[in-house]
């Protein structure tokens, strides 16, 4: 009878810890329902090992088996797919919102009504050629016309550089979060050595892989003892266990950043598949276009303007001015190893080429590169080279243009043309400067762009800043009544100057139309991925979250039983006084 009793007193006291325990889970959950990382616990209880008897087994309690986060992996992956769309929507739809604010013409002060004025300011000055009023309109028009491709030039240089910096902090955080993970992998190892889930520290890498998700596509996989190997697109590793692999950011010619896997150097960024990142990518890829294109418009402006007026004569019978002024840009290539600088050569051959441009004779627009293909000094000193424009692909013929040296420079003298009458008078006038370093060696490249900071850059002459500096005549004995120049300028705004295929309004109207496409959709894609995602977190939330008022009813359940087993101890604590007074 007596171990009757110490049986029943064993049982009541397991019964006591399992009630005890799960108290204290209901507790853990309660305190941590307002967090959004936790995933409710739950005790699941186990009959104890049953001791035999002459009535055959006999139980003995019950225990708490093991601790348990409700967690169902596959609902898991699919929000974190779902959160890694939702990343790239929501950032390429922020970016392409800030671009198309700087092409919105909705109040009739953009770039649209500006060049509406500009245009009709010629029209004016050409019906009326001797009118200095029409003079000064159209200067101020210039003035205000520039500074509207200047603001958005900046405007858009400006989101360019956010997008970069973000994209930057983001390689920043991927890598922080790597660390992160690759520590907790072996926090969790070590904590469950001894058997047993370390539920709060899986919440917790669970946490940071979610987040991980929304920078990033990634795969992962999770081993039995709890280590997350996470991959990228591609397969790249990015943790394998506690062991972590970094990723690079680095900037190109045009300080645009770009992801690189490791000590490698293997360029990532078409392996990103979604998350913020690829949508930073796809916004800043957007932007540029759009820059390139606002770029290109504008450089065919300045281009033909300039062309134009070069041939006019003023008030004071003056010619050879240009109305629009810019910075060209003239760059010696990253990677060069020599010491040879670029720089426009005005003491040209060519009496016609001021600050080394040749206006009669420019024949486009479009961006040049001259790579060596020796060093310097190969050949008896001749030296090999091929000059490509970059914006057709073409390398240019060697009748395009001329080559002066002497020594410690070189003047290059060349046109995209192969016009032989352009031959003693080519459009642009280079020189590379060696003479204080290293001559151009193979592979070097230098860089003519005439557009590539045209909206932001773009002016109009200082000197025309005296209206009667305009240039409309074409003749210089019938100044100031000839207003052929005038007329000549004023049509070109019906004409297909663009690239030869749009004219300037043609142009400008498909490029915010681009703008404005690619933002709504992004922007509907992201309400779409958004309600995919509140409907995958609902269905989350029912497994994993906490509900105070099934925890309130637990914990009077569990209240309960603790107060039976308790009952139950002191009764026989009573009975066992009774035997012992009997003895």
């Amino acid at each position: 009878m007596v171990v009757g009793l110490s049986n029943a007193l064993n049982t009541a006291r397991v019964g006591m810890q399992a009630s005890m325990t799960s108290i204290d889970i209901v507790g853990h959950n309660i305190a941590n329902a307002n967090n959004p990382d936790y995933r409710r616990q739950v005790a699941y209880l186990e009959t104890t090992n049953p001791i035999p008897s002459a009535s055959g087994p006999r139980g003995t309690g019950v225990q708490v088996s093991r601790v348990e986060s409700l967690y169902d992996r596959f609902l898991f992956r699919q929000v974190n797919y779902e959160k890694s769309n939702q990343g790239m929507w929501e950032s390429l739809a922020g970016g392409l919102d800030s671009v198309e604010r700087v092409f919105n013409d909705l109040d009739g002060n953009g770039l649209a009504g500006q060049m509406a004025a500009f245009w009709g300011a010629w029209e004016d000055l050409a019906n009326q050629p001797e009118g200095g009023i029409e003079r000064a309109t159209l200067t101020s028009k210039s003035q205000v016309l520039a500074a509207t491709l200047n603001s958005m030039g900046e405007d858009l240089n400006f989101q360019r550089q956010v997008l970069n910096d973000y994209f930057d902090q983001g390689i920043d955080d991927i890598n922080m979060m790597a660390d992160s993970l690759g520590a907790m992998n072996l926090a969790i190892l070590e904590s469950e050595v001894n058997g047993g889930q370390n539920n709060d520290l899986r919440d917790k890498q669970l946490a940071l892989l979610s987040n991980l998700s929304e920078l990033v596509d990634i795969d992962y996989n999770e081993d039995n003892t709890g280590q997350l190997n996470i991959m990228l697109q591609g397969g790249k590793p990015l943790v394998l266990g506690s062991e972590v692999y970094h990723l690079k950011s680095e900037a190109n010619d045009q300080g645009d950043y770009n992801a690189y896997f490791g000590n490698e150097g293997v360029p990532l960024d078409d392996f990103l598949g979604s998350g913020k990142m690829k949508g930073w990518v796809d916004a800043r890829d957007t932007l540029i276009q759009a820059q390139d294109d606002l770029n290109r418009m504008t450089s065919a402006l300045i281009f033909n303007l300039n062309q134009a007026h070069f041939q006019g004569y003023n008030l004071d019978a003056e010619t050879g001015a240009i109305f629009f002024d810019h910075r060209i840009d003239l760059a010696a290539g990253q990677e060069n190893e020599s010491d040879a600088v670029i720089s426009f050569h005005a003491d040209s051959s060519s009496a016609e080429a001021p600050e080394g441009i040749a206006w009669k004779t420019l024949a486009n627009y479009d961006d040049f590169e001259i790579r060596f293909t020796s060093d310097y000094n190969n050949n008896g000193g001749i030296p090999e080279f091929t000059i490509r424009n970059l914006t057709t692909g073409v390398d240019l013929d060697s009748g395009s243009y001329e080559v002066v040296e002497s020594a410690g420079e070189m003047v290059i003298s060349f046109n995209d043309t192969k016009d032989p009458t352009l031959t003693p008078d080519k459009g642009y006038h280079l020189k590379l400067d060696f003479a204080s370093g290293t001559a151009p060696l193979q592979n070097d490249t230098f860089k003519l762009s005439f557009g590539m900071h045209a909206a932001r850059t773009v002016e109009l002459n200082s000197d025309l800043e005296n209206p009667d500096k305009v240039a409309i005549s074409d003749n210089y004995f019938e100044v100031p009544g000839n207003n052929k120049i005038a007329l000549e300028i004023a049509q070109l705004q019906h004409k297909q100057v663009v690239d030869g295929r749009y004219t300037y309004s043609e142009y400008y109207t498909s490029l915010i139309s681009r703008v404005g496409s690619a933002s709504y959709t992004a922007q509907s894609r992201q309400s779409q991925s958004r309600l995919v995602l509140d409907q995958l977190n609902v269905r989350e939330e029912s497994v994993s979250g906490v509900s105070i008022d099934e925890e309130m009813v637990n914990l009077i359940k569990f209240q309960q039983s603790y107060q039976a087993t308790a009952r139950m101890i002191s009764t026989i604590d009573e009975l066992m006084q009774v035997l012992n007074d009997m003895l």
